[in-house]
């Protein structure tokens, strides 16, 4: 019951194990590294497409200068069927730099993240914390282990048996927060395949909250904010899939991190705000009790939906994670869904002038023939870096002396009046 309590043991067993799990870059290529065969995190940010990659490439005259090279621990631990430990990005995407490293091109997906737990408004924890996992913060046993929750664990093998039994019976979840991230960024298609799949999760789940030693509180704050910036809810036709509360708010709402921080971080002193707390606070909820089967509900049940949050308000009043007030407010709330994807603003962004926009698209289109990808969309979602040749300084210079080719004046005195030169005439009408 102790260990249950405390997970002092399991402190003890997996910091030891999770301290032999290193990696460092070196000259040249690696035969001490594995790649990854699958998983959404792992195919949308490219990390399983690695081995083409680099086929394609060498095969186009590159070479690798450099690549990590793994310590015999994470090699034996992938080996055993187990995810690579490492610290993870909430969000990537395509950067291009010119020869002075100088970004001349960025895309960020997701767009909207929250920066660190201390960004998140405490009604969005405590509300996803009493929804999937009462005691991920527990800040009286600072070595707890997030990854298991042994209630529900017992509960969920409980039910497995009782399916032996019974074809029928409910097995139940044993899913804590930071098994789901597992689950969402790295099983096949994002879903658990089994109870081996599920035991996969867990022990790599544990070995990534140890990483850092046996005190997991920073840990378990870290996990907080991945599956909030990290759980994937649907997809638009038009912007493409919706990763992470943050930009799923702005897409399907309109509503941004400032909006949603400026209102439930604040108590309502009107009617007005009150109104307000409670329409962004259901649209939180949506996206928290959805989380389990986002398109079945976000897409084809909206009806469900309403009917699932409003179950949940009344709950979380109850046990006092809300208001009574607010519970009220946002019932009384409706959600009203976006038709048509939001314009496009800092997803890709290029900026300069049309030379330098029209140099990064030929750039971006060569990657896309050079990694065989399907499109732009999957080349944007990389985690890439890419130097190029591109000379900006040079391209702006050009492009202004185009620019000033419609001024007589500049014409004259660059000596390019005159027989046989263009007598007057406007070298930007000359098809």
């Amino acid at each position: 019951m102790r260990e249950i309590t405390t997970s002092h043991l399991q402190a003890k067993l997996f910091s030891r194990w999770a301290g032999g799990l290193t990696f460092g870059v070196a000259d040249g290529t690696s035969e001490a590294i594995r790649f990854p065969k699958g998983g959404p995190y792992d195919e949308r940010l490219g990390y399983a497409g690695l081995p083409g990659f680099i086929e394609s490439l060498t095969a186009h005259g590159f070479k690798i200068e450099s690549q990590a090279k793994w310590s015999p621990g994470l090699v034996e631990t992938v080996d055993h069927k187990l995810f690579p430990i490492y610290d993870e990005k909430d969000r990537a995407g395509l950067r291009i730099l010119d020869p002075k490293g100088s970004e001349i091109y960025r895309a960020q997906f997701p767009e909207r993240v929250f920066p660190d737990f201390a960004s998140i408004p405490s009604l969005v924890v405590n509300t996803l914390l009493f929804v999937e996992d009462r005691y991920v913060l527990d800040r009286q046993n600072p070595e707890r282990n997030p990854a298991i929750e042994w209630k529900r664990f017992a509960l969920a093998a409980a039910g497995q048996i009782a399916e032996l039994v019974v074809s029928d019976a409910d097995a139940g979840g044993a899913s804590t927060l930071a098994t789901q991230i597992e689950k969402f960024r790295h099983s096949p298609a994002g879903r658990t395949g089994g109870g081996m799949d599920k035991l996969r999760q867990m022990i790599t789940a544990s070995l990534r909250a140890y990483y850092d030693g046996p005190n997991t509180l920073k840990r378990r704050e870290e996990i907080v904010t991945s599956y909030l910036n990290s759980t994937p809810l649907a997809s638009m036709p038009g912007y493409g899939e919706i990763i992470g509360l943050p930009d799923a708010l702005w897409v399907w709402f309109g509503t941004d991190l400032a909006q949603l921080s400026a209102v439930l971080n604040t108590t309502p002193r009107t009617a007005a705000e009150l109104v307000r707390q409670g329409e962004i606070y259901r649209q939180v909820l949506a996206f928290v009790v959805s989380g389990r089967r986002p398109s079945h509900y976000l897409l084809d049940d909206r009806a469900a939906l309403g009917v699932m949050i409003d179950n949940h308000l009344y709950a979380l009043a109850s046990a006092g994670v809300i208001s009574p007030a607010l519970r009220d407010a946002a019932l009384n709330s409706e959600l009203h869904f976006r038709t048509e994807p939001p314009p496009a603003d800092s997803a890709a962004s290029a900026g300069g002038s049309y030379v330098q926009r029209k140099s990064t698209e030929q750039v971006r289109n060569r990657l896309v023939g050079l990694l065989h990808l399907p499109d732009l969309y999957a080349l944007d979602r990389l985690d890439l870096t890419v130097e190029t040749s591109i000379d900006t300084d040079t391209q702006a210079r050009v492009a202004n002396l185009m620019e000033r080719l419609s001024d007589p004046a500049f014409l004259r005195s660059a000596g390019m009046h005159g027989h046989g030169l263009l007598n007057g005439a406007d070298p930007s009408k000359i098809a």
